[in-house]
Order: C-alpha cells, then sequence, then structure tokens
C-alpha cells in the first residue's frame, strides 16, 4: 500500500510539473482516470478481437480496421518468425480482459496512420486511459515515434515507477 500511494506521489507531482502542453491534442495526465473533457476528442469503435498486447480489430459501423496504440510496445506473442517474448502472454491476456468486446474512445495524434496501414490511436477505455495503463501496470515499455509524442513525458515518468517498483515484466523479466 505504501509503494502505492508513494508511486501515486510521484506520479501526480511529475504530472503537475509538466510544462509542454500539447495544443489540439488529448490532455496529458499521469492519471490512467481522464476527465470527460479531456477524452472528448477522437471516435467511438467497438473491439472486435485483441491481436496482442498493444493491437486490436475495431469496429466502426461496418469499418473493420487494425489499431495499433501509440507510444507503447509489449513484447511479442504473433509475429511470424518472432519468440514469444518475456510476459507477452500476460501483456496480451491483460488486453483482452479489458478491451475485448468493449467499446473505446481513439484519441489521434499528429500520424493517423503507421507504415503498415494501421490507425494510431491513444485508447481510452471508459475514462481509462489504456496506453498509460499498461505502462503503469508492467506491461508495456515506452516506445514513442516522432512526431506522435503528445503523451510521451507521462509514459517516461510511469515507466519509471513501474520498474522500480518491479511492476509486471520489470519483474518477471529483469533477471533474462
Amino acid at each position: 500500500m505504501l509503494k502505492r500511494s508513494l508511486a501515486l506521489a510521484v506520479l501526480l507531482c511529475a504530472s503537475a510539473c509538466s510544462s509542454l502542453p500539447a495544443p489540439n491534442r488529448a490532455s496529458s495526465s499521469l492519471s490512467t482516470q481522464q476527465t470527460t473533457s479531456s477524452i472528448g476528442r477522437g471516435e467511438l469503435a467497438t473491439v472486435q478481437r485483441v491481436v496482442d498486447g498493444d493491437t486490436f480489430i475495431a469496429l466502426e459501423g461496418t469499418r473493420r480496421f487494425r489499431v495499433r496504440l501509440i507510444g507503447v510496445d509489449t513484447p511479442e506473442t504473433v509475429k511470424p518468425g518472432a519468440p514469444i517474448g518475456c510476459f507477452g502472454p500476460e501483456a496480451s491476456a491483460y488486453a483482452k480482459r479489458v478491451l475485448a468486446g468493449r467499446q473505446v474512445r481513439l484519441v489521434y495524434d499528429v500520424d493517423r496512420y503507421d507504415r503498415y496501414g494501421r490507425t494510431l490511436a491513444y485508447v481510452f477505455v471508459g475514462k481509462t486511459f489504456f496506453n498509460l495503463d499498461l505502462v503503469q501496470h508492467g506491461y508495456a515499455v515506452v516506445e514513442t515515434v516522432p512526431p506522435d509524442v503528445a503523451h510521451v513525458e507521462d509514459f517516461v515518468a510511469a515507466q519509471r515507477v513501474a520498474r522500480a517498483s518491479h511492476l509486471g515484466h520489470w519483474l518477471k523479466c529483469a533477471l533474462r
């Protein structure tokens, strides 16, 4: 309990000290619980299937498309020719538990698509900022690709706390 309180205090302090607000982007806050106004932009979609911890198939009306979470990377579990990464199955299972069948809000940054044609998005499940949630629980690490960096400071701060607290893959995979 003390570790969580300390981690929350560090996260809130880092959030309050952030001095680079991004115009026309989603609000930058280390809390996974966002206010309704901070997630007002973007589009609603339903998660049809989770591919792995950082990718899913979404439906918006009759349009079906692949979504890649911005700013985070989970260990591989389905990439052809690649070994299953340490803590990958756990990250995928968590994403399935949180996202499968749920309506989500997709919020975009500068680039709308990656080089593979996937939609790039920050994902909100209700008021929870899922990209940040993955990092905070040790299911994902920070992986930013400019110019999509609206929440990089939040992700880096959350990763520091998760690593120091030995959460998720920071505990299981640290010695590998």
